[in-house]
């Protein structure tokens, strides 16, 4: 791993900085040790593999070898959106030249390639087979990223490391949407986006499962709105929109910027 990648790492069990030894990540003050496994950390721990957690990695370790075609299908006969969204929401983003970029819940990074080519991109999932098709495209396409198996409720990075944050699907597979959204606006930096794109079905069945929000799971147009409950309340500009012509929105919101 590179120095700079370590640096930027933290353990997302207690906060300590790593270390590394014998390609593995170790606790500075723990010892708690993570392994490096065929070039991608496994910053994984019990506490990460709860419930819809662990459900979540076993079918996507399984759906691995053909998520990418199944998608393409599925556009193809008009079954899902999914690169209507790439190439119409993903490609709009506005990303500086050289912004360090987080992707929660990346599956095969598939969204890396609707972004600059310039940007450090960073991939976290939670399913290592999906992560290594991931470093697979991405090595065919010669781009250069960083990939690491971890949960989104558990993001092993420090506060405001990143430009940008994104997930496109999955919010409603997380065993609690509330924390893994939290990590994503603590990893940002100051005056800075959060994107968060789904399903709206998927947004239905993520309220009707939370007892204070199902009231907001009644239909679609309520859902856009409930969903934007499970943002912590000190983020701005907050907005949950359908993205036009798909099945899909977009949840967005920015992390205020540091007083002066």
């Amino acid at each position: 791993m590179r120095p700079e990648t370590i640096d930027l790492l933290c353990n997302p069990y207690t906060g300590e900085p790593f270390k590394l030894e014998d390609n593995a990540l170790v606790g500075t003050s723990s010892g708690q040790t993570f392994t490096i496994r065929d070039g991608i950390p496994v910053i994984l721990a019990s506490e990460g593999l709860k419930g819809r957690n662990r459900t979540s990695k076993i079918l996507h370790d399984i759906w691995a070898f053909g998520y990418d075609a199944i998608v393409s299908i599925g556009d193809k006969i008009q079954l899902n959106s999914e690169l209507r969204v790439r190439e119409q929401f993903i490609t709009s983003l506005e990303v500086n030249s050289g912004s360090r970029i987080l992707e929660t819940a990346a599956g095969t990074a598939s969204n890396l390639f609707h972004l600059p080519d310039d940007v450090d991109y960073f991939g976290l999932d939670i399913s290592f087979q999906m992560l290594k098709y991931a470093r697979k495209k991405a090595r065919t396409a010669n781009r250069d990223i960083v990939l690491i198996q971890a949960d989104a409720g558990h993001i092993p990075f420090r506060d405001e490391t990143f430009d940008l944050v994104l997930q496109m699907g999955g919010l409603q597979f997380l065993e609690d949407p509330f924390r893994s959204i939290s990590e994503m606006a603590r990893t940002t930096r100051p005056g800075s986006w959060v994107y968060i794109i789904d399903e709206i079905g998927g947004a239905i069945r993520t309220l009707s499962r939370l007892p204070a929000h199902r009231q907001f799971a009644g239909d679609q147009q309520s859902a856009l709105e409930g969903i934007k409950r499970l943002v912590p309340q000190s983020m701005t500009d907050v907005t949950s929109d359908r993205i036009e012509y798909t099945d899909f929105y977009a949840l967005s919101f920015k992390k205020p910027a540091s007083p002066i």
